[in-house]
């Protein structure tokens, strides 16, 4: 039986995919280098983010990846308040609560911004717990995995992590977690089917299985 839904924030609750792309497409333009399209980020868009930067035709080489990290992190948070949340992520979370589910965001995204954007998003009430990681340079949150489960006490079969990426996949193998993947996001339906997991194109078909 699931007891705990665990997460992931950005590409699965919160639609921020043309904010993603139009600040790397800037960074990439300030260095000559050519813009991505929607299908093209889609198809290489992985954790670490910096092996998406360096297929994106970023040369660390020429600079560190902190710089362009940091710069995308000050344009996204310029654009972060024109992004909205998916049109079914109240209803589903709403309908969740109800049947007695603890919910809990785990995100790639340094922990006091993913606080402060979920509480401006109006849903903060919903969640258990929230848990970001403690910088900008979304590495990986497999670590996190793991020490929620621990602190928590999960018991890792009696949870399903909902995300958008392969890497939300990698995280719930790891953390002996269920999975299913949302297609809307950040990655190609095409990749995560490769994952050999559920995957949903819409966030309220959860409420019928």
């Amino acid at each position: 039986m699931i007891n705990t839904i665990i997460w992931d924030w950005n590409g699965t609750l919160l639609d921020d995919l043309e904010l993603s792309l139009s600040a790397t497409n800037s960074l990439l333009r300030d260095r000559g280098l050519p813009t991505l399209s929607v299908e093209r980020y889609k198809n290489i868009f992985k954790f670490p983010v910096i092996d998406y930067y360096t297929e994106a035709g970023f040369d660390f080489n020429a600079e560190p990846f902190e710089t362009p990290a940091k710069q995308y992190m000050d344009l996204y948070h310029a654009g972060e308040h024109e992004t909205k949340l998916f049109p079914d992520v109240v209803k589903t979370l709403s309908s969740l609560k109800e049947k007695g589910y603890r919910q809990i965001v785990l995100s790639a995204m340094e922990d006091s911004n993913l606080k402060n954007m979920i509480k401006n998003a109006g849903i903060s009430h919903y969640f258990d717990g929230i848990f970001g990681i403690k910088d900008d340079f979304a590495r990986e949150k497999i670590s996190l995995g793991k020490q929620i489960t621990k602190d928590l006490e999960l018991n890792s079969e009696e949870c399903v992590m909902i995300g958008d990426t392969l890497h939300d996949a990698e995280v719930a193998d790891a953390c002996g977690f269920n999975c299913v993947l949302y297609t809307q996001g950040h990655v190609s339906k095409k990749r995560l089917e490769t994952k050999g997991v559920r995957t949903i194109d819409r966030l309220e078909e959860l409420l019928s299985f």
